[in-house]
């Protein structure tokens, strides 16, 4: 695996957990999807940004991700692995919420950027 994908989902967990959700367009190609489970398809970096931003704002905190596996294929990489949030849910204000994620990455500018970035 190389490791600006690890990098890449480091990069990504500190600008959240930080507050810098404009930041995350940097990690994001420009007709890159976020595919929320349950939601439309949020298209390019400046809806992205915005989609992390209400996240952010309706209290989730604490994100952790960890890579499981990645490979390539026809010039692409495709990873996977867990990855963990803290926020308001049904049972209260402070729940963790757990699941398994997948992006889709293209080479790009200074290392890898995200195609497609789905999870449940």
């Amino acid at each position: 695996m190389p490791p600006d994908i690890r990098a890449l989902a480091e990069g990504i967990t500190r600008a959240f957990n930080a507050g810098r959700t404009g930041d995350l367009a940097a990690f994001y190609a420009p007709e890159a999807r976020v595919v929320p489970p349950g939601r439309p398809a949020v298209i390019g970096p400046d809806g992205i940004c915005g989609f992390f931003s209400d996240i952010r704002a309706q209290g989730f905190r604490d994100y952790a991700v960890e890579v499981g596996d990645a490979f390539a294929r026809d010039g692409v990489w495709i990873a996977s692995g867990r990855w963990r949030l803290a926020g308001p849910g049904p049972e209260g204000p402070h729940q963790t919420f757990e699941g398994n994620w997948l992006n889709v990455l293209e080479p790009g500018g200074s290392g890898w950027r995200i195609l497609v970035h789905m999870w449940n």
